[in-house]
């Protein structure tokens, strides 16, 4: 029992350590409460009872490696080859639960009693066919009576789950079908529907729909991935990427060879008439239609729209990027960082629909943090300088890492990129020139330095470049406008591509020169910004997006002796 006790205790210390290196102090600190814990439970007498029992099927055939756990509590345990299982439990209250879950089945329990004896929880398979009928059910209240049956398993999701369904409102998925950026670039219109304003993809290839829609709005993919207009889009695939598709994924391919993006490597489960499935990452999910799936804690559950490769180019890379960094090496994933548990919510569904109380570190957020939220931005990178006068000017040296985005920075679409601005004034405000060092590249935007153009400006860019492979001048068969950077749903080639990568840091020097006339001391300063999508782009497609500032350093430096 206290072999038992200790296991759970350490499993608990790893959790409180994490994936971080820590001092030794620290870790000792760590073991110190866990025997400690132990010590009292021993002295205190605490009702520690070992619960054992087995997990079979509807045909009594043993389930190996199901997850059983005391429900709502975030220890658990796998069955043995034989289905078997044993299990601490501290104490025995009323109506508490021991479950059992694997994906495949829907999830099962049995109730716990004072009278502890062998338990037996019985494992429902989940029938496997995909009914391409199925009538997908709403996030959202409204419109309910046009989507949904009457059925209590049917109602929209918001009816039991109203903190989600409101944290992914905010989420840039619950957006992807209506995205006034996306809907602009598929078009080749401005925010206000004008027509020829920056780059298209229907001016490109006018007689395609493309497969723009197999991610930004998959329900309206599913039948004809190649041809879905996302102009058309009606019904709940106007929720775009919405939770009752993403909580029928059964699994997803890897496309490595590229023309499979979104629903083409999405293996979906929906259920037949008078059946339902939702797979989470819960296996303690009871009574209800809610089945294990460990893919859902995973980074390849997001791969399908978060790597693609187009005309044999790998444009949408940030799977393969984090495939390639340390993160995949220390089982860090996507939904580590992007659905953080917010600590605010301690059940997933509404009390009365069924919601036990769980740990709040234990549910994640549905919020998705990305480029809309700032403070998310900002802590994924580090911004410092150094600087000394020497015997041509003043030196500067950036360096900018990446500290907390398991993929490079900025990913994503081709479109984002990331502006590094180095200034040296002296005490007169004076701007000292540039004699050796990089500059802001032209697509950092031409023209007045208070609209945001930074181009030739002390500094440098961070993005993937694509450049048009082939012109056809021949406008009998297809002429693409000159751009540069190209769109990424042209042919096209990467040009460059200096993004920081996961742990990688950026460095970069500068002198200034100086004169007689310079008043000292002088005042050196760096700026990072964020863009969503190049400047002539943003102007072109009358987008009012604020630059984002993720990271600003200055020094003062005095005059040398």
């Amino acid at each position: 029992m206290i072999e038992q006790r200790y296991y759970e205790y350490s499993k608990h210390a790893v959790d409180v350590v994490g994936k971080n290196v820590v001092c030794p102090r620290f870790f000792l600190t760590v073991w110190l409460i866990i025997i400690s814990c132990i010590a009292f439970e021993c002295i205190a007498g605490e009702a520690v009872s070992q619960v054992s029992g087995v997990v079979v099927d509807t045909g009594n055939s043993p389930v190996n490696n199901a997850k059983v756990c005391v429900q709502g509590n975030r220890y658990c345990v796998q069955t043995d080859t034989n289905g078997r299982f044993h299990l601490s439990v501290d104490t025995i209250s009323p109506g508490t639960n021991i479950t059992a879950g694997k994906f495949g089945f829907y999830n099962g329990a049995r109730p716990l009693s004072e009278g502890i004896k062998p338990v037996t929880i019985v494992l429902r398979p989940v029938p496997q066919f995909d009914n391409t009928d199925y009538q997908w059910l709403p996030s959202l209240t409204s419109g309910q009576e046009k989507y949904t049956s009457g059925l209590e398993e049917n109602q929209p999701c918001q009816v039991c789950h109203p903190k989600i369904t409101q944290e992914w409102q905010q989420d840039a998925h619950s957006n992807a079908a209506k995205n006034a950026i996306f809907l602009s670039f598929f078009n080749g219109t401005d925010v206000n529907g004008k027509k020829t304003a920056g780059p298209g993809y229907t001016l490109d290839f006018p007689n395609s729909s493309g497969n723009c829609a197999a991610c930004h709005v998959p329900a309206l993919a599913l039948e004809n991935p190649l041809h879905a207009d996302p102009n058309k889009v009606e019904g709940v695939a106007e929720e775009g990427i919405f939770c009752d598709f993403c909580h029928k994924i059964r699994g997803v391919e890897i496309d490595h060879t590229g023309g499979k993006p979104g629903v083409m490597s999405i293996d979906l489960h929906r259920p037949s008439t008078g059946y339902q499935i939702f797979y989470g990452p819960f296996s303690d999910v009871y009574p209800g239609d809610d089945g294990y799936h460990p893919l859902y804690k995973k980074s390849h559950y997001c791969a399908p729209c978060h790597h693609g490769k187009f005309w044999d180019v790998l444009i949408y890379s940030e799977f393969q990027e984090w495939l390639d960094s340390s993160y995949r090496e220390r089982d860090i994933h996507c939904q580590d960082c992007h659905m953080p548990a917010t600590g605010d919510m301690n059940r997933f569904a509404l009390e009365e629909k069924g919601g036990i109380v769980r740990d709040p570190s234990t549910l994640a957020s549905h919020g998705n943090l990305g480029i809309q939220d700032t403070g998310f931005m900002k802590e994924a990178v580090e911004l410092n300088i150094r600087a000394g006068v020497g015997e041509k000017g003043v030196n500067v040296t950036v360096a900018v890492k990446n500290t907390k985005a398991g993929h490079h920075y900025p990913t994503g679409n081709p479109m984002r990129n990331m502006i590094l601005l180095v200034e040296v004034k002296d005490d007169d405000r004076s701007s000292l020139k540039m004699t050796q060092g990089e500059t802001v590249p032209v697509w950092g935007g031409v023209g007045p330095v208070k609209d945001g153009n930074y181009a030739g400006m002390p500094g440098k860019g961070f993005a993937k470049v694509l450049k048009d492979a082939v012109l056809y001048p021949d406008k009998r068969v297809r002429h693409f406008s000159p751009e540069y950077p190209a769109p990424h749903w042209r042919p096209v080639y990467i040009e460059s591509d200096n993004r920081i990568p996961a742990d990688g840091t950026d460095i970069s020097a500068y002198t200034f020169r100086i004169s007689a006339r310079t008043a000292w001391p002088v005042h050196v300063t760096a700026r990072l910004i964020y863009r969503r999508t190049y400047k002539q782009w943003m102007d072109a497609k009358k987008l009012e997006i604020q630059d984002l500032e993720i990271a600003m350093n200055d020094l003062v430096i005095n005059r040398r002796k």
